[in-house]
């Protein structure tokens, strides 16, 4: 099997009744990694939406303590919060990556098609069906505190078969950067973008498995009684600890680094200079991402040891790699002609709600450090209880501003690539509206959450008996967050499905300097006219460069403002 396997396309028309058959082929036989990323795109905004509903619905539930007003238990609280957990992160956020790296990076490295591609389409079906069944499980009573066994051991699989496809098409991605590049195309010279969708697929191959184990041992536990039933059953609410918490979290954040520096380079005229130094920083955020899954893992029903030495250091750092990012691409900033447009923004405020993310989870790292001082050291620290955050409610807080900051990094992901993507530019507007919408929602969830934390708020889905003054009123505005960031994706939604109906201009609206604007958008079967030919990180300003795309339509009805010529100039490692 050829690693770049494709099924050709017939030139000739569909013979008379056979249109609806070709239509069916085209989507469940299509081996065209363009289809099959824009139907991970589309399906993982859709649950991702309904996701965000769910946790929303949870937080208005939280907003009164004393009394259940939407659902009429705590176990159907938990379920309620634990579906949207599980739709947000593997239902959503990860498949829009999945979908945006498997469209967007065989034309950065100049490949024809996707590795394995019939893999990807399978990995696809696989993970919506299973999707379904996982939602079918919790609707049954299932679920990790349901009250049918059955249903709770369905919730195990369904959710170990998502993340298995997953895992399986970040396979077939990997596959495709590190073995069907171009001539020419280095692992160096490669778009940023291209890399963070590397090591993101690297890290999620590492370290999704471990989730899929805690999974068995949670089936093994339930089918054959290891594990009681009815309030002991909540503990299996832990069970995606070693993916939930800092700084495993901030794995999610890696692509939206990545898409942020692309669309700096493109959207302010300047090139992000310190190239490698860039993907440095990015393995270094992926290395410390992948190290804290393994001090989590197995932690079921109990809170994880933040007081392990070399976790806190982990957490202490990650905050580092981030800031590099973000000031080495700042740059190109302070010296370009910065746009007002959904991609800059939505990266930037992206990259800033994940650095305020890893800023904050250093404070539970408070406890563990003074604690050590004054056992180690006869320090003698007094530190108030308030401190003790581990297992509070400001872990969700991290969570919810983590992946609100990679919704924005999709937002921008889709708004840049849009035009190539479905060869209609997406409503701009309706973008700058949805960045907004997410970040705000981002923030205005977390920030309370982490303040419920010092206010002795336990973590969701548990109930605090008797709750400090002001907890209630936080849970209800990080409700209103979880609102807005509903909002942020329901209009990203809307942008995917204009686009995909054909409103919108068929104008470039702008240049890039990397291999996937050397060709037409869409791209047709095969990507590009002839295999391009590489000998730099910006393709498309060597003079020796003669891969030209063809012409978009000239008689288009809507004329979109072309980019500023491009500054190549470099200094440092660039």
């Amino acid at each position: 099997m050829a690693m770049t396997d494709t099924r050709p396309e017939a030139d000739a028309p569909a013979a008379d009744g056979a249109e609806s058959t070709a239509a069916v082929t085209d989507i469940f036989g299509t081996g065209d990694h363009k289809a099959v990323g824009r139907m991970w795109m589309f399906s993982g905004a859709l649950f991702l939406l309904a996701g965000i509903v769910a946790s929303a619905i949870a937080g208005f539930e939280h907003a009164d303590l004393a009394s259940l007003d939407i659902v009429e238990d705590t176990d159907q609280f938990t379920q309620l919060w634990s579906l949207g957990r599980d739709l947000m992160m593997f239902g959503g956020i990860v498949p829009l990556f999945v979908g945006l790296a498997i469209y967007i990076t065989p034309l950065q490295i100049g490949a024809s098609a996707l590795a394995f591609s019939r893999g990807a389409a399978t990995a696809f079906w696989t993970w919506l069906v299973s999707t379904g069944i996982l939602v079918l499980a919790y609707i049954m009573n299932g679920g990790p505190s349901g009250g049918r066994t059955d249903y709770v051991v369905l919730w195990t699989l369904a959710l170990g078969a998502m993340i298995g496809a997953i895992v399986w098409a970040l396979i077939c991605v990997a596959s495709t950067i590190l073995g069907a590049r171009a001539p020419g195309m280095t692992l160096e010279r490669s778009p940023v973008s291209t890399w963070a969708f590397l090591v993101f697929s690297i890290t999620g191959i590492l370290a999704l498995p471990l989730v899929m184990a805690e999974l068995l041992l949670a089936y093994l536990d339930v089918k054959y009684g290891y594990l009681p039933t009815d309030t002991s059953r909540s503990g299996l609410v832990s069970v995606l600890y070693s993916v939930s918490l800092a700084p495993a979290i901030f794995w999610v954040g890696i692509p939206t680094l990545g898409i942020a520096v692309d669309a700096i380079s493109v959207h302010t005229g300047k090139v992000v200079r310190f190239h490698r130094s860039v993907m440095g920083a990015l393995g270094i955020l992926a290395i410390y991402s992948f190290a804290g899954d393994f001090f989590s893992f197995g932690g079921r029903g109990r809170p994880v040891a933040f007081d392990n030495g070399a976790l806190v250091v982990l957490i202490l750092l990650s905050a580092i790699p981030i800031l590099s990012v973000l000031g080495l691409a700042g740059e190109s900033m302070k010296t370009g002609a910065f746009k007002v447009r959904t991609p800059l923004i939505a990266g930037l405020l992206g990259g800033v709600v994940l650095l305020l993310a890893a800023l904050a989870s250093i404070l539970p790292n408070v406890e563990p450090i003074v604690g050590f001082l004054n056992t180690n050291f006869d320090a003698d620290i007094n530190l108030d209880s308030a401190w003790s955050l581990n297992g509070s409610a400001f872990h969700e807080g991290i969570r919810a501003m983590t992946l609100g900051a990679a919704l924005l990094g999709i937002i921008a992901g889709v708004n840049h690539w849009g035009h190539k993507i479905w060869g209609r530019v997406v409503e701009d507007r309706l973008g700058l509206l949805a960045s907004l919408a997410a970040a705000g929602g981002a923030v205005v969830w977390g920030v309370p959450l982490l303040v419920s934390g010092f206010l002795s708020q336990p973590a969701l889905p548990l109930i605090a008996e008797d709750p400090d003054s002001g907890v209630e009123a936080l849970n209800l505005v990080a409700g209103i967050g979880a609102v807005l960031l509903a909002g942020g994706a329901a209009l990203l939604l809307l942008q995917i499905l204009g686009a995909s109906a054909g409103r919108g201009s068929a104008v470039e609206p702008w240049k890039g300097t990397t291999l996937e604007w050397a060709t037409v958008s869409p791209p047709p079967l095969g990507n590009f006219s002839t295999a391009p030919v590489v000998s730099s990180s910006t393709p498309l300003l060597d003079d020796d460069f003669n891969l030209a795309p063809e012409t978009a339509a000239e008689d288009s009805a809507e004329v979109i403002e072309a980019g500023e010529p491009v500054d190549a100039s470099s200094g440092g490692d660039a």
